[in-house]
C-alpha cells in the first residue's frame, strides 16, 4: 500500500508538471505520460540504465513533446558514459549524446545556444581522440560563427586548443586561418573583459592561454610580427608621423591622445603581446602597437617602453612626451624617480645641462636615487671648459669639487677620486690668497657653494 501511494504521488507530481505550458502531448497521451514519469523517476534515483529506454522512446516517438526530454537525455547518457568501461560502447554513447543536441535544435530551435553546449560536451569527451579532431573543429567553428561574443567562456580556450590539434595533425588549416580564429577569440575575451567585471582575472588567464596556444600552433617570430601582423595594423591607421617637428625641448606637454577604433586597439594589444613572446620588441610594429595601446590605457610600463624606444631613435621630443606620460600614469615614488632620471639622462644627451640637473634633483627628491647624484657629478665634471674663465685657476676648478661632492653622495668612490685629482693645488690656493675650508660659489650654470679643498 505504501509503495502504491509513493508511485501515485510521483505520478501526481509529474502529471502536474506535465500539465504546465510548453508540453505538446500526442493523441496517445497516456503512453507518453507513462514513459515520461518512468524515465524521470529513474533519473531521480540515479538509475540511468533504466531511465534511458523510456527517454529514447519519447525522443523517437514524440520528439516535440518538451525540451526537457533532450536536456535529460544528455544527463542520462553522461551518467552511462561515466560508468561504461568498454571503449567502443562508450564511444557509441558519446555519439548518441552529441546527436541529441542536433535533434533538440530540429524540434526546439535555439541553434546558437545549443551548438555552444554541444561543442562543450564533445570537447569534454573527445579532445584526446585524434580521429575526432576535424569533427570537433567543425563543431567549434559553427559555435563560434553563431555565438560571436556570446560564445561560452568554457569554449574560448577549448576552441583554440582544437584549432591547434587539428592543424598539427591534418595540416588542413593555414597560418592565416589560425590567426583569424585567434583574433576572433581574443576579441571575444576583450568584449567580455569590458562587460564582465566579476571574471576579470579568469578572462585574463584565457587570453594568456590563447597566446600560448597560438605560439604552439604557428611560428611567432619577428618576421611574423612585421610581415603578417604589421600590415593588418597599418590598415587601421590613417597616418603615422614619428618625425621630430620641433627642437625646443624646454617646455613640452604630456603626449596627447589620438582616437583609434576598438579593432585597432585589440589588434595592437595582440601584436604587443606577441612581440614580447617572439622577442621582437625592437620592431617598428611593436612600437606602433604600444603607442596605440597607450592611447587607450595610460600605462606606466607602456609609456616607459615607448619613451626608451624613441630615445634610442633620437626622437627626443617624442621621448620626453612619453616620459611625461609615464609620470602621469603612476603615483609610485620609485617609478617617478626612475622616470625623472631617464629624463635627466635624455636632457644630458641633448646638451641641456640645466634641465638635466633639474630632473636629476626631482629623481633624488622622489626616491633619493644614487644614480641621479652620479649623473649630476658627470654634468659638473664635463663643465670645466664651459665654465672656465681663465682668470683664476682656483675658481675654474671649483666645478671638480662640486662634482666630487655629488659622486660621494652617489657612492661612486672611483669617480670621486678622479674628480679630486682635478682639485686646485695647494700652491694655486696660496697664490690667490685663499684658504682651504673657505666657502666659494662655483658661478656659471652650476651656481653652488662648495668648500675649498686641494688635490692630493
Amino acid at each position: 500500500m505504501k509503495k502504491a501511494l509513493i508511485i501515485f504521488y510521483i505520478f501526481f507530481i509529474n502529471s502536474h508538471i506535465m500539465s504546465q505550458p510548453g508540453w505538446n502531448w500526442p493523441e496517445d497521451k497516456a503512453t507518453a505520460e507513462e514513459k515520461n514519469v518512468l524515465y524521470t523517476d529513474y533519473l531521480k534515483q540515479g538509475n540511468c540504465e533504466m531511465a534511458i529506454e523510456s527517454n529514447r522512446w519519447l525522443i523517437e516517438n514524440v520528439p516535440g513533446l518538451h525540451v526537457s526530454i533532450y536536456q535529460n537525455a544528455v544527463k542520462i547518457l553522461r551518467c552511462l558514459i561515466d560508468k561504461e568501461e568498454n571503449i567502443d560502447k562508450k564511444n557509441e554513447l558519446i555519439q548518441e549524446a552529441i546527436s541529441i543536441f542536433d535533434k533538440r535544435i530540429e524540434n526546439f530551435g535555439r541553434e546558437a545556444y545549443v551548438k555552444n553546449r554541444k561543442a562543450t560536451f564533445a570537447y569534454t569527451f573527445l579532445r584526446s581522440d585524434k580521429t575526432q579532431y576535424e569533427n570537433l573543429y567543425n563543431m567549434f567553428m559553427e559555435a563560434l560563427e553563431l555565438n560571436g561574443y556570446e560564445l561560452g567562456n568554457s569554449n574560448i580556450v577549448a576552441c583554440m586548443d582544437i584549432c591547434r590539434k587539428h592543424k598539427l595533425t591534418s595540416k588542413s588549416i593555414t597560418d592565416d586561418e589560425v590567426l583569424n580564429i585567434y583574433d576572433e577569440l581574443s576579441n571575444i575575451v576583450s568584449y567580455k573583459l569590458s562587460n564582465d567585471s566579476k571574471n576579470t582575472e579568469r578572462l585574463k588567464r584565457y587570453q594568456d592561454n590563447l597566446d600560448k596556444l597560438l605560439t604552439a600552433t604557428i611560428t611567432v617570430d619577428c618576421n611574423f610580427v612585421e610581415n603578417t601582423l604589421g600590415p593588418k595594423l597599418t590598415d587601421f591607421i590613417t597616418s603615422q608621423n614619428n618625425e621630430i617637428i620641433q627642437t625646443d625641448y624646454e617646455n613640452l606637454d604630456p603626449v596627447q591622445g589620438t582616437s583609434y577604433s576598438d579593432e585597432a586597439m585589440n589588434l595592437a594589444k595582440k601584436i604587443f603581446q606577441l612581440s614580447i613572446t617572439g622577442k621582437c620588441t625592437s620592431s617598428e610594429t611593436a612600437l606602433t602597437a604600444a603607442k596605440i595601446m597607450f592611447e587607450n590605457e595610460k600605462d606606466f610600463a607602456l609609456a616607459k617602453f615607448i619613451a626608451g624606444r624613441e630615445m634610442s631613435s633620437k626622437n627626443y621630443e617624442s621621448s620626453l612626451e612619453y616620459y611625461d606620460g609615464a609620470l602621469l600614469s603612476t603615483n609610485d615614488d620609485a617609478q617617478k624617480s626612475e622616470i625623472y632620471l631617464n629624463k635627466a639622462q635624455l636632457y644630458a644627451v641633448i646638451g641641456n645641462k640645466i634641465k638635466s640637473r633639474e630632473n636629476a634633483r626631482k629623481s633624488i627628491a622622489s626616491n633619493n636615487n644614487p644614480d641621479a647624484y652620479n649623473l649630476i657629478g658627470n654634468l659638473y665634471m664635463s663643465s670645466y671648459e664651459d665654465c672656465r674663465k681663465g682668470k683664476s685657476r682656483v675658481n675654474d676648478r671649483l666645478v671638480f669639487i662640486a662634482a666630487y661632492n655629488m659622486y660621494l653622495r652617489g657612492g661612486s668612490k672611483e669617480k670621486a677620486s678622479q674628480a679630486k685629482a682635478q682639485f686646485p693645488s695647494m700652491e694655486e690656493i696660496f697664490n690667490e690668497n685663499l684658504s682651504i675650508g673657505e666657502s666659494i660659489n662655483t658661478g656659471c650654470w652650476i651656481n653652488e657653494n662648495v668648500t675649498l679643498n686641494k688635490r692630493e
